[in-house]
């Protein structure tokens, strides 16, 4: 079996409740209160080791925080690689509120990089060894997008495979400059980055390819919320629909996709496989209120209901709806 290792520069300490009525100055109360470990890289990792794969997490943490992530961390039995940093790890903190079923998400900035500190960061990935390396979650002050091309580029030296998932200028960094094995930016992200705006399932679809054959990265996946998700290789393009689900929480959907992905990919199942197994925690992910990812039960359901649709998608709509 395949070794992953996540690489988390801001992770967060999430903080999940649900409060009756949300509203303006006076106090809120909350009850059903947890606490997860949080930031794409640990939600990915969470999500691989709950799937059976092995996995290392690499994260950066300070301050008092930092100690309670990495307390968290050790309920999820999850191997650790740990830089300490001299600013405090971020808290994030996402509300449901019961009266209308909406979700207010609260997300913290986070610390200041010094250049010691993000480079330690890399030398523990140069360190370890692994087939499968994956960087998710923004990039905190002080860290340069540099970094994105250094980590590609030990991955190409030792002939493994780096999943990017980041945003706005780190996107368009690691789009202009390519080389990954896996991107997954929203629908909004996506259109930030190629700086357009997409009416069908067909334009998407079609730039996602063109960026395959240009190198930006080998596999593309476009997730569009409710109307499902796109990806595209070189010779394929393929369309899975949402699955109709109760949603109770975006939190997370997107690193469970990821963490899917990785999962099949790492096991030697085919790109089409792993994109299934990927809508399927991402779909599962957001059945569970606060930052509680996918559960094993659900992925399972999910995935036995889904079809994907082939390269011409000529049974897709034309246009969103």
């Amino acid at each position: 079996m395949q070794h992953t290792v996540t690489l988390t520069f801001n992770p967060t300490v999430d903080a999940a409740s649900e409060a009756d009525v949300v509203h303006p100055t006076h106090k809120i109360r909350t009850m059903e209160e947890s606490f997860h470990p949080g930031g794409g890289g640990i939600n990915v990792a969470r999500v691989i080791k709950r799937l059976g794969s092995n996995v290392t997490a690499v994260y950066a943490r300070g301050g008092i925080i930092g100690t309670v992530l990495d307390h968290l961390l050790e309920k999820h039995e999850i191997d650790r690689r740990v830089i300490t940093i001299s600013g405090n790890t971020r808290i994030n903190n996402v509300i449901h509120e019961n009266s209308t079923g909406l979700e207010y998400r609260f997300i913290a900035k986070g610390p200041i990089f010094s250049d010691d500190e993000w480079q330690s960061c890399v030398k523990i990935c140069e360190d370890l060894e692994w087939n499968w390396l994956v960087v998710s979650g923004s990039l905190p002050s002080g860290v340069p997008v540099k970094v994105y091309d250094y980590l590609i580029k030990l991955a190409h030296e030792r002939k493994a495979s780096v999943v990017i998932d980041t945003s706005g200028t780190a996107l368009r960094h690691v789009m202009a400059h390519g080389g990954a094995t896996l991107i997954k930016p929203s629908q909004g992200e996506f259109e930030a980055s190629t700086q357009r705006s997409y009416t069908s399932f067909i334009e998407i679809a079609d730039m996602a390819q063109a960026l395959v054959k240009r190198g930006v990265s080998k596999i593309v996946a476009v997730t569009l919320g409710h109307h499902g998700a796109i990806l595209a290789t070189k010779k394929q393009k393929l369309y899975l629909p949402a699955q109709p689900v109760k949603v109770f929480s975006a939190s997370g959907a997107g690193d469970s996709f990821i963490g899917g992905m990785v999962h099949a990919l790492a096991n030697n199942n085919s790109v089409g496989d792993a994109f299934k197994l990927g809508m399927a925690c991402g779909s599962a992910a957001v059945m569970e209120k606060g930052t509680d990812l996918c559960l094993p039960h659900h992925i399972k359901q999910l995935y036995q209901n889904l079809s994907l649709t082939e390269a011409n998608m000529d049974a897709l709509p034309t246009e969103f709806k």
